[in-house]
């Protein structure tokens, strides 16, 4: 009786997993991928979100992860993903971006925290100009910019009701900008 109890605690923990919102939209090779260069972390889950965000996303764009958006964010014509990893043992992430190169993936990781992960959010802006907030009247940090223009989708991440900044893909770096706090 104990075996069968385990066996079917398995198999109802393999079918939450394999049904997951956010998982189900990175391909096997790519969370392969992000499972050996980030080990204290793992791809994202509908849980990581507070269930009052997570309803509001589905109800507005019919997707329920947060913590996976894709696009092109290096213009070769490859759907490339933007990732919050979710720290295994605390509420750390890292924001990550994934470029499909010739069936290859290369991984930027774009910002990390030690906590704060369930009001977070990916997302895909498009291409435009992007202006600093002028709630922000701090020295720019490393890699900001206090406007720029991008010619490819941008990958974007922030707070929930809080902050958003967006980052683009220029020879190989990502210039960001603060367009929200």
């Amino acid at each position: 009786m104990k075996s069968l109890l385990v066996i079917l605690a398995v198999l109802v923990a393999h079918s939450a997993i394999v049904a997951d919102a956010c998982s189900s939209q990175l391909p096997e090779n790519l969370q392969a991928e992000l499972a050996a260069t980030y080990p204290t972390f793992r791809v994202p889950a509908v849980k990581d979100n507070l269930p009052e965000d997570v309803q509001y996303d589905l109800a507005h764009t019919g997707n329920s992860c947060l913590g996976v958006a894709a696009a092109d964010f290096d213009g070769n014509g490859n759907k490339d993903y933007v990732v919050i990893l979710t720290a295994l043992h605390s509420s750390g992430w890292a924001v990550v971006v994934a470029l499909s190169h010739k069936g290859k993936w290369q991984l930027h990781q774009l910002a990390a925290s030690q906590n704060g992960r369930s009001t977070l959010y990916v997302s895909v802006e498009k291409l435009g100009k992007y202006v600093r907030t002028g709630a922000l009247d701090g020295p720019l940090e490393p890699g900001e910019l206090s406007q720029m223009r991008c010619h490819n989708p941008v990958a974007a991440y922030g707070g929930i009701e809080s902050s958003e900044v967006v980052y683009c893909y220029k020879g190989g770096a990502w210039p960001h900008v603060w367009i929200s706090d």
